[in-house]
């Protein structure tokens, strides 16, 4: 599941590769175009950017949103290149000028006019910590509404803080010392900033590595380490699906209170 700091490395790819290309061809397999995809054809791509998971391809005064969920995946070619995979994988191309861009196996594009695609998103999403609006208080607002529900539950509702995934959850939650299946209500108000905290700096370093091709794991301390010693008390590191989001969760049940 690509999650915020990996949607925004697309996003800046896809910026600094496709700008300013004129739209000669564009094809969409979706349910979600609610304008005619052909308004796109002669339009000038102006810029690529990222709200959460999501990566939005702005083109004049429409916008095609993608996400790519478990399978999907982004590539650019030289027009003329062939493709590299099945073309009925395709979901989406975009082929200007010089280069093409083509979406495939993404379970969701959608295609409308900017500002309507734009105040959709931002009114289902809770704040992102890689966007210049990112608001620390709103965010931790967001994370104490979540009264009943299990910390590791709501950390993966996207009206929360956008673009966390089941990696940065269970890395956040590890270093904020809180255990998973802790209910929100029974949250401290210094857990709760610090859960928002290291929320904001976890995706920041997840995406300066992502933008060095460096692997992650110098920051994973939890994710995937099952059976191995915890790096704070040398404790197993336990493994178990949550129930609530059937996820992967991994804790340490001697730091993680």
């Amino acid at each position: 599941m690509v999650e915020g700091p990996t949607a925004k490395v697309y996003a800046i790819k896809i910026d600094r590769e496709m700008r300013n290309e004129v739209v000669k061809e564009v094809f969409a397999k979706s349910r979600r175009a609610y304008v005619p995809i052909e308004e796109l054809n002669g339009k000038r791509i102006e810029e690529a950017d990222a709200i959460g998971k999501n990566i939005l391809i702005f083109v004049d005064k429409f916008a095609i949103r993608v996400h790519l969920m478990l399978f999907g995946a982004i590539h650019i070619y030289k027009v003329g290149d062939p493709l590299l995979k099945p073309e009925e994988r395709v979901r989406l191309k975009i082929v200007g000028k010089e280069k093409k861009l083509v979406v495939y196996n993404a379970p969701i594009v959608e295609v409308d006019f900017a500002d309507k695609l734009v105040r959709r998103l931002k009114e289902s999403l809770g704040p992102d910590p890689l966007r210049e609006d990112w608001s620390r208080d709103e965010a931790i607002e967001r994370l104490r509404g979540m009264k009943g529900r299990k910390i590791g539950e709501a950390l993966l509702d996207q009206s929360v803080i956008a673009g966390i995934g089941n990696i940065l959850r269970n890395e956040i939650l590890f270093r904020a010392g809180v255990h998973p299946e802790r209910r929100v209500d029974r949250l401290s108000e210094e857990e709760i900033e610090r859960i928002v905290d290291i929320a904001k700096e976890l995706c920041e370093d997840f995406l300066e590595l992502k933008l060095k091709r460096e692997r992650l794991k110098p920051i994973l301390f939890v994710y995937n380490r099952y059976s191995k010693p915890c790096r704070i008390c040398g404790n197993p590191i336990r493994f178990y699906i949550q129930e609530e989001v059937k996820r992967k969760t991994f804790v340490c049940d001697r730091c993680q209170k």
